[in-house]
């Protein structure tokens, strides 16, 4: 298994792009500041979305970066993954195809093979994601 690279920053290009957040609302606060003393409102309104457009580009960098981050396995996660399952691999490969069908439509595996280069390339999107926040504001949204 190999880890893509086309959408990560290098190290560098991050801790730019945090900078840039970081120093984009310190200008921002100080241009409301300077509103705020009386300044023009359409030069510092032209001010603040330079700024926003700024951090807004970093920010969708570093979003990139987490992203393609948390999308790619390393082959050393995945063994590491496949040791704290136990003996769950085993069971499974053993398993009635059938038996075991539903638990991947719920997994959402999606495996794609390449007979020429003897690969299987897996995707799995969980039916069941959470990707909102629980609207009590626990961490276990499912616990009652």
């Amino acid at each position: 298994m190999r880890a893509g690279s086309g959408n990560r920053l290098p190290p560098p290009a991050l801790e730019a792009a945090r900078r840039i957040v970081t120093e984009t609302d310190r200008r921002i606060d100080r241009y409301r500041a300077a509103l705020d003393a009386g300044a023009d409102p359409a030069v510092v309104a032209g001010w603040i979305t330079a700024a926003q457009n700024e951090q807004t580009a970093a920010r969708q960098q570093l979003a990139a970066a987490s992203d393609a981050q948390r999308d790619i396995l390393t082959e050393e996660q995945v063994h590491h993954m496949i040791k704290a399952l136990g003996g769950m691999a085993g069971r499974l490969q053993v398993a009635d195809p059938e038996d075991i069908a539903p638990l991947y439509a719920d997994c959402g595996l999606e495996l794609e093979y390449h007979a020429n280069q003897r690969v299987v390339t897996v995707r799995s999107q969980p039916a069941d994601m959470c990707v909102s926040a629980c609207p009590r504001g626990d961490l276990n949204p499912h616990a009652r």
